[in-house]
């Protein structure tokens, strides 16, 4: 279900209006599968988002700063509440149902029109660090010299890659990913001198966190998503090639790329996995504490 607001809600807003829908939903489920539970909430939040009780530290398209929104949101609806970083999230969903199927690390970058973000799989399982912040990977350092980035700094990943400019260059208002990627292949392969220029500057910058993910991580696969998948397809021989010549000769030797394998879900995905992680550790107690707040909501 999708509401729309006038402006950007609050954490506090966002919560109450979040539990409005939940209401609904679970008002629609008493009525046609009786049987049903909802076990938990899981939220995908664009910013820094502490592991132990789901603390917004930052969340700077939303405005959001120290918020504890996990809690908020299990406040208004009476039911456990989870948040964690969006592509970290989405990092866990298509480890485990897309792109990252048969690999048991991978490190997931993702450009979409608010940035890139970043996700990385150990053992299958999500690594967010001391507090859960690690895997900001759109502000791994690509330039020294480069632009002012939001977060301070200069010269951070998303300041040298973005789907606004291969918007303008390609004529495009609006595309998804899929169809981006298309287009840039299409002109590349036309010979398009200004999309050719851009992709490969963009892929090129590209290149450089990259090779910093291979050194640091050394991992299996890397998967792009977003407009980055739209380089991706675009250019994939480019990509692994510049990534590969820049990182050191044992780290880069097993390295696969590949495009994200799931479209817009994988958030809602990656975020249900989080609220369903609790299942397995204790089936029981999640079942009967889902039964006794349905009996409290009825």
């Amino acid at each position: 279900m999708r509401r729309d607001t006038d402006g950007i809600p609050t954490a506090a807003q966002a919560a109450d209006l979040a539990g409005a829908i939940i209401a609904e939903l679970r008002a629609h489920l008493r009525a046609t599968r009786p049987d049903a539970r909802v076990l938990g909430i899981g939220v995908a939040v664009p910013g820094l988002v502490r592991f132990d009780g789901g603390l917004v530290r930052l969340a700077p398209h939303l405005g959001w700063v120290d918020e504890p929104f996990a809690a908020l949101l299990a406040e208004a609806t009476g039911l456990p509440a989870l948040a964690a970083n969006d592509a970290s999230l989405a990092a866990v969903a298509e480890g485990r149902f897309g792109s990252g199927r048969d690999v048991d690390d991978l490190v997931y970058l993702n450009g979409g029109a608010s940035g890139v973000g970043g996700g990385v799989l150990i053992g299958r399982r999500p690594f967010g660090g001391a507090e859960g912040y690690g895997g900001e990977l759109g502000h791994t350092l690509v330039d020294s010299g480069g632009e002012l980035c939001h977060c301070g700094a200069v010269g951070c990943l998303e300041t040298t890659v973005g789907q606004d400019a291969l918007l303008e260059v390609t004529g495009l208002e609006r595309a998804r990913a899929d169809e981006l990627g298309d287009v840039l292949a299409a002109a590349l392969e036309a010979g398009d001198p200004a999309v050719t220029a851009e992709v490969e500057r963009q892929i090129d910058n590209l290149a450089v966190a990259l090779r910093n993910v291979v050194n640091i991580f050394n991992p299996s696969l890397v998967v792009l998503g977003g407009f980055l998948g739209s380089l991706h397809a675009a250019d994939p021989d480019r990509i692994l090639a510049r990534a590969t010549a820049q990182a050191l000769p044992g780290a880069r030797e097993a390295l696969r790329i590949r495009r994200a394998a799931l479209g817009p879900d994988r958030l809602m995905i990656g975020a249900a996995e989080l609220a369903f992680a609790r299942v397995l550790v204790d089936p029981s107690a999640v079942m009967r504490a889902a039964a006794d707040a349905e009996r409290t909501t009825a």
